[in-house]
């Protein structure tokens, strides 16, 4: 059960950070009806509106952020993908841990940065490499032709997740101000992460009353319904793990207590016999029961959390990064939940031994003691 349970919200933890760390936990962006399209009108950034979203107790942190659609050529190859535009705000720790070769690009005071970070994907696609020049065409309405950019490959990502990978690229903000014609006022997005333990659906929706009525929160659990929703259903496997495992351990126990029960027959009458009540008779062999459970619980807590240790320390355990968007199995450790399932197994065997434990009451003594 405790595999499980590490597991299960491991994985949950792992894939929401990363979803997190590529698009923030909320969206702040103008108002359409696909909430899922990444090009939109800019934002002109201002002040007031900082404000009223930094006000939110639950924000941690705000960037700016902005999309183009884009196709990359190299030498030879060419891929269509998503440039993301980041500013002197964004958090290079988080993104930086999938980071695979190279470095994020330098803005550059007073110009727009000459290079970008592109994936693991598209450098396969490409076939190309850190330090390598990509042209960068970016289409406009017809009859409008596509206006050329090259940027040069300062980094590679690999999240793992395949939707980022195959669609993002990342580049300076200004490249995408500088493509689109806008002032240094105005962003695509405002990306906005909240601290831990917060709700971005509630934080999102609480922050769409306060912004002008042009401007929507989307939270990630919105703009990725179906990854969720599919992420939600770990909690209901979870559940009936847990479920199956403690209605097999009580069965178990309710086995291993009758025969102890049939096995000491004679010294329940002989107690009997000495004036002992079918509740303290009860008490003694709940007492021996509740030894052998608690003992099996610590063994248990030892040898699970033991694995999730070794696990988490040296990836024992591979997955396909392609269907489950990580390439080991993680572990997150929830000490409420593992309480939780130590407390809860142990009230519910307890509960369940008292139906086999009310067999003493129907032994009688005279005639066990007559027998023997």
């Amino acid at each position: 059960m405790i595999i499980a349970i590490v597991t299960g919200t491991g994985l949950q933890h792992e894939i929401k950070n990363k979803i997190y760390s590529f698009r923030g936990h909320i969206q702040v962006k103008k108002y359409v009806d696909d909430a899922d399209l990444l090009e939109s009108e800019s934002i002109v950034l201002n002040e007031a509106l900082l404000s009223a979203i930094k006000a939110h107790p639950s924000v941690r942190h705000v960037q700016s952020s902005a999309y183009r659609t884009a196709i990359l050529k190299s030498s030879n190859y060419f891929d269509g993908c998503v440039l993301k535009g980041l500013d002197e705000h964004f958090d290079a720790n988080r993104l930086g841990s999938y980071l695979t070769a190279g470095k994020f690009f330098q803005k550059r005071k007073g110009s727009e940065s000459d290079s970008m970070v592109i994936s693991a994907h598209h450098a396969r696609v490409l076939d190309v490499k850190v330090g390598d020049r990509l042209a960068v065409h970016f289409i406009r309405e017809a009859p409008k032709p596509p206006l050329l950019r090259y940027l040069y490959i300062s980094g590679i990502y690999e999240s793992g997740v395949e939707d980022v990978d195959k669609q993002f690229a990342w580049v300076d903000i200004d490249v995408i101000r500088s493509v689109n014609r806008w002032e240094t006022d105005e962003v695509g997005a405002l990306e906005v992460f909240i601290k831990e333990g917060s709700k971005p659906e509630e934080v999102a929706a609480e922050l769409s009353a306060v912004l002008p009525f042009d401007l929507q929160a989307v939270s990630a659990q919105m703009a990725f319904r179906q990854l969720f929703q599919w992420m939600d259903l770990f909690d209901i496997n979870i559940l009936i793990i847990i479920i199956v495992m403690v209605v097999v351990s009580a069965i178990n126990l309710s086995s291993a207590l009758m025969i102890l029960i049939v096995e000491r027959t004679r010294m329940i009458g002989l107690l009997k016999a000495l004036g002992a009540e079918n509740a303290l008779i009860t008490k003694i062999f709940l007492y021996k029961a509740f030894v052998v459970l608690t003992r099996g619980l610590f063994i248990g807590n030892v040898v699970a959390l033991g694995y999730a240790w070794m696990q988490r320390e040296w990836k024992i355990i591979k997955l396909d990064q392609t269907a489950y968007f990580v390439d080991s199995v993680p572990v997150h450790f929830e000490p409420v939940w593992i309480l939780s399932v130590n407390v809860g197994t142990l009230a519910v065997c307890l509960l369940i031994l008292l139906l086999p434990a009310r067999y003493i009451s129907a032994i009688p003594a005279a005639k066990v003691l007559k027998f023997e």
